[in-house]
């Protein structure tokens, strides 16, 4: 599945004018809801591909992994939000899994693709450009911790 709204939802969220935040409100709905029905209605799912989706988290990797059980495939690309925690999961919950590709994921970081590496030796693991990628962070100035903001290494 490919979001097509790949140009808004990528964007950081202190980034958006109030139009595309509400764009995203609504895609974030549909994405979430997608996944839900997948993690519930195909637990032999055996591969799964998702690219450019800028509202999918951590939990809903969890979900996947923890309810369909027979993945062996997992690729992810240009996701956003996926940190090292995805990976976790992976460990956990992704005995099955054979294939991971963490494509361009920029939170994901060297030191998580090491320990899920040594976790889990036989996994065929590419994370093209994930660790490279200039991270997000916190926006300190956010109460609630919500808004993320670049933080370059300089």
């Amino acid at each position: 599945w490919h979001s097509s709204r790949v140009k808004v939802c990528n964007i950081e969220d202190w980034a958006k004018s109030s139009f595309q935040r509400d764009i995203c409100s609504r895609h974030h709905t549909l994405v979430n809801g997608f996944l839900a029905e997948v993690s519930y209605r195909c637990p032999n799912l055996l591969s799964l591909t998702l690219a450019g989706c800028g509202h999918l988290t951590d939990d809903y990797i969890s979900q996947i992994l923890g309810r369909c059980r027979k993945l062996n495939t997992l690729k992810l690309e240009n996701c956003a939000r996926l940190t090292d925690k995805s990976l976790e999961a992976v460990a956990i919950y992704g005995g099955n899994l054979r294939t991971l590709h963490v494509d361009f994921c920029r939170n994901i970081t060297q030191e998580g693709l090491d320990r899920i590496g040594r976790t889990c030796p036989s996994l065929r693991l590419r994370a093209d450009h994930s660790a490279a990628m200039i991270p997000d962070q916190p926006d300190a100035s956010d109460s609630l911790g919500k808004g993320r903001k670049k933080r370059l290494p300089w």
